[in-house]
Parts: structure tokens; C-alpha cells; sequence
């Protein structure tokens, strides 16, 4: 599937504030979320890095160079026919799937160590 191209447009300074906050705390829960296996961290690290995307033009330029990164925008283009809340409901679930499967990895890794 190809994407379409990049086309990257400014946004005001407060949206950029607000934003960059949200970068902030998907940075620190995706961090988190390597440490520890019950929260989904890779989904919030790339969730920050879409998000930067959307700030900065270097980082929408070195992003959209990247394998990884087509790859997780081609997930999420094919929803692109959803509306607003199915992609929301559709969000949640794969939280609630990467959740479920670090618990199942952590009582996997606690049912070894005994």
C-alpha cells in the first residue's frame, strides 16, 4: 500500500504547547511502559513520535524516511474509512490487546523464575 505523500503544515504556537505536553507524558508512559510489562509502552512511544510529526518538520522528515514508521501509518490509514469514535473504540482495543499480552508475558516470566 503506498501512502501519501507528507505534506507537513505549521500549527499555532498554543496547540504546539499543548502538544509538546503530550509528547511529554506519551514519552514518559511509553518509557515506563518498557519497564514495566502491564503498560503497552512501544504504543505510546509511537504514538509521540506520530505526534512530533505533527510539530516539528525535521522530525516529519526523518520519520517518513523510516520502514517502521510506514508501517505504522499504513495501520493507520487503513482505518481511515472509520469514523472519529470507531477509531477511538479501535485505539482502545489494541491498548486493552498490548495490555492483556504484557500480563500474559509477566505471569510467564513469573511462572519460569520459580
Amino acid at each position: 500500500m503506498q501512502l501519501p505523500k507528507p505534506i507537513f503544515r505549521p500549527i499555532p504556537l498554543i496547540y504546539k504547547i499543548g502538544v509538546s505536553v503530550l509528547i511529554a507524558v506519551f514519552l514518559v508512559i511509553g518509557l515506563l511502559g518498557l519497564i514495566l510489562p502491564i503498560i503497552p509502552g512501544i504504543l505510546f512511544l509511537v504514538l509521540a513520535v506520530f505526534l512530533m510529526t505533527r510539530v516539528s518538520r525535521r522530525a516529519a522528515t526523518y520519520a517518513h524516511s523510516q520502514a517502521w514508521y510506514h508501517r505504522q501509518m499504513g495501520h493507520l490509514n487503513a482505518t481511515r474509512h472509520l469514523s472519529a469514535g470507531d477509531r477511538l473504540k479501535y485505539s482502545f482495543l489494541i491498548a486493552a490487546r498490548g495490555t492483556v499480552n504484557a500480563i500474559k508475558r509477566l505471569f510467564k516470566t513469573i511462572s519460569k523464575g520459580r
